[in-house]
């Protein structure tokens, strides 16, 4: 019965999470569609689709990024008809692409890092005890940490590498029709880089209202209850120091007890003389 009732609530709470991102992703998409337009500066106006795939990556893992990756497609392609399947693969595709990286580490791969970075730990040590041999200088631009990077970071890095990939998708497909691309388009692709960091501080608001912050603090929580917690009151008959040692009380029953046999003195054998060796000089004259 008590499964029963537990799987009942991991169903209502995965219910509960799902419908939260259909939510922020409409959401999003009416702030894009309305909001957005008369918020431009310079003709520029940021990506917030790519924020709201990015923090669903983060926040929930490469399921939910694809989710929210195909859904927003969906909902361009119904509103759009300018390319045909354009939205519908792209957006999908660089979600899933992007949560390779950004996403949060599987346990596999986290314990293949913890096993690399003992073994640079012990070559390292080894190197120190053997100065004789020559240092290797190694530059390593992969990160090979077994933790993950914080996540309002990678949120941010995650809508950067998506509004790049996407403008150059769509500065290639502008090559492609003959229009000749110029200085101005690099700039505008910057500008909407910076104006998307700039909006990725809703991720915040986003995430607490995921209920994320709360699970943390959940966490944290049950870490303190875990630690050993000692009673004031034991500690402080602990911190008493008596001022002379107690003495020791010999037990009632004590002559019940069985003496431990004492073994007697032996004989001590007294060390005879050796008898030296007659020296044959002696024996020669007295022959």
């Amino acid at each position: 019965m008590p499964s029963v009732l537990s799987r009942g609530g991991h169903v209502v709470r995965a219910a509960i999470k799902f419908f939260k991102v259909i939510f922020l992703i409409v959401l999003f998409f009416l702030l894009q569609t309305t909001v957005m337009p008369h918020l431009k500066i310079n003709g520029v106006m940021p990506n917030l689709l790519m924020v709201i795939i990015a923090i669903m990556t983060v926040s929930y893992g490469k399921l939910y990024a694809f989710i929210s990756g195909a859904m927003v497609g969906v909902i361009l392609e119904a509103m759009s008809y300018s390319i045909p399947l354009f939205y519908l693969l792209i957006y999908p595709v660089l979600a899933l692409l992007c949560a390779q990286v950004f996403a949060d580490m599987s346990d596999i791969k986290r314990e293949i890092r913890r096993i690399r970075q003992a073994q640079r730990q012990s070559e390292a040590a080894a190197e120190l005890k053997a100065p004789f041999i020559k240092k290797k200088i190694r530059i390593r631009i992969r990160r090979d940490s077994p933790y993950d990077l914080n996540a309002h970071l990678r949120i941010l890095l995650n809508s950067l590498m998506l509004v790049a990939l996407y403008e150059g998708v769509m500065l290639i497909y502008i090559a492609l029709s003959g229009i000749d691309i110029s200085f101005n388009h690099f700039l505008r692709i910057f500008y909407t880089l910076v104006y998307t960091a700039a909006c990725c501080i809703v991720m915040f608001p986003v995430r607490s209202f995921l209920g994320l912050y709360k699970r943390r603090r959940k966490a944290s929580k049950m870490i303190q209850e875990q630690e050993l917690e000692t009673d004031r009151d034991l500690l402080r008959q602990l911190a008493m120091v008596p001022d002379e040692a107690p003495v020791q009380k010999k037990p009632v029953f004590q002559f019940l007890k069985k003496k431990p046999r004492e073994e007697k003195p032996s004989e001590k054998t007294q060390a005879q003389p050796v008898p030296e060796p007659d020296d044959p000089k002696e024996e020669a004259n007295e022959e």
